[in-house]
């Protein structure tokens, strides 16, 4: 490469950065550009193939710590550099997706409250969305994979089918309790038969994932009748309802 001087807004325009992103790179130590008796900033080729550098990292998703670490280090290994930059995105996408599935979840739920003709209010919402976060908390990470292998085994429509029925489900149940019907009575023995086969369909037959779910559903019983689209007093009337008929089975 011939010698080369540029001034900073020409670099700027060559290299598809910003002056600002060039100032900023001076000033974490990154790229130091001579100076004229004037002070202004002169980049010659050192400075070229430097900021090539720091922008091909940065291109693989390197923070600025990163690049100074890669290209000051004696003994830069490329393949390690790759290797952790693919580990971190592989974390990262895992996040996402993560979030992604609880963002489909929540958004499921609004839509069918919003159906039904109960919206959820800002107070409501802020419940759901911190009770949504905290159930995860009481799986282990070997009962989420499982859980996340269920509902891709299950698919988005019945998912959504499961879903709606719910809400029918309780107010079928609610209804046989609300009449004064008998545990026992064949009516209410498939409705509870039916309750239970959709928390199967969840857990996919985990007594683990059960007990899991059992306990988050009892560590936040407000957050879960929300979620449920029930009152919390009317939940635990509709559950021990459901026990009897279990009971009585």
């Amino acid at each position: 490469m011939s010698e080369i001087v540029l001034r900073v807004g020409e670099l700027a325009e060559q290299a598809g950065v910003t002056v600002r992103a060039l100032h900023h790179y001076e000033a974490v130590g990154l790229l130091t550009p001579a100076r004229t008796d004037a002070g202004h900033r002169r980049y010659g080729v050192r400075e070229v193939e430097r900021l090539q550098q720091i922008t091909s990292l940065r291109a693989l998703g390197l923070g600025l710590d990163q690049v100074r670490e890669a290209l000051d280090a004696p003994d830069f290994d490329p393949v390690a550099v790759v290797d952790r930059q693919r580990a971190a995105l592989d974390a990262e996408a895992a996040r996402l997706g993560a979030l992604a599935d609880r963002l489909d979840a929540l958004g499921r739920l609004l839509h069918q409250r919003a159906s039904t003709g109960a919206p959820v209010d800002p107070d409501a919402f802020l419940t759901l969305t911190r009770t949504m976060t905290d159930i995860e908390r009481h799986y282990t990470p070997e009962q989420l994979q499982h859980l996340a292998d269920r509902s891709e085994a299950l698919g988005e429509d019945t998912i959504r089918a499961v879903e709606a029925e719910w809400p029918r489900l309780f107010e079928a149940v609610g209804a046989e309790m609300d009449a004064g019907t008998d545990p026992a009575d064949s009516r209410v023995q498939t409705l509870v038969d039916r309750w239970d086969e959709l928390v199967g369909m969840f857990t996919g037959g985990d007594p683990g994932i059960r007990q899991s779910l059992g306990n988050a559903v009892e560590a936040d019983r407000d957050g879960a009748s929300q979620m449920m689209g029930l009152d919390p007093d009317r939940k635990q009337a509709l559950f021990a309802y459901a026990q009897k008929a279990r009971d009585a089975r």
